[in-house]
């Protein structure tokens, strides 16, 4: 697989990957080489130049961390579109880590333009778990993977 191939297949936000990715998949993950026993890792990036060596979400001692998410390049729309891209990621994310919005921690959000910040808000409330919302930074970033991604998010979450 090819770098262009790989994104265009993850579409930025990691959609389903054509591959085993769970570490459920693999009986014995002590025995797997530099694999600590212990630490669950889901959707793991393959070696494609180019791309880096990455989890898109890992558990250890009962806490979920996802790796920071941004929408489809393929579907790129408004900051609220993108922000709803990126939730629903989340949520699938925090479901195969066995957790769920309701267990969030902490999220960290960059946005490329702060003149965004309340339309982001706006996605972001209609999301997160009223009752149970995380500790939250919200950082300008100038630039993020790709022209036209205004929002990346990565949360932690407990089990």
């Amino acid at each position: 697989m090819e770098r262009r191939e790989f994104i265009a297949a993850i579409g930025g936000a990691a959609a389903t990957l054509p591959f085993s990715a769970h570490a459920a998949d693999h009986p014995k993950e002590s025995d797997q080489e530099g694999q600590p026993s212990g630490i669950e890792r889901y959707e793991p990036t393959p070696a494609i130049s180019g791309v880096p060596l990455i989890s898109f979400a890992v558990v250890h001692g009962g806490i979920a961390y996802i790796s920071g998410i941004t929408a489809n390049p393929e579907k790129l729309g408004d900051i609220k579109d993108q922000t709803r891209q990126i939730t629903a990621r989340i949520d699938t994310l925090l479901a195969k880590a066995g957790t769920d919005k309701s267990k969030l921690l902490a999220a960290q959000i960059w946005l490329t333009d702060m003149r965004h910040f309340a339309e982001h808000n706006d996605a972001w409330n209609e999301w997160v778990d009223p009752k149970n919302s995380p500790a939250r930074v919200c950082l300008l970033s100038p630039q993020l993977w790709r022209p036209g991604m205004p929002v990346e998010i990565m949360v932690t979450a407990a089990k």
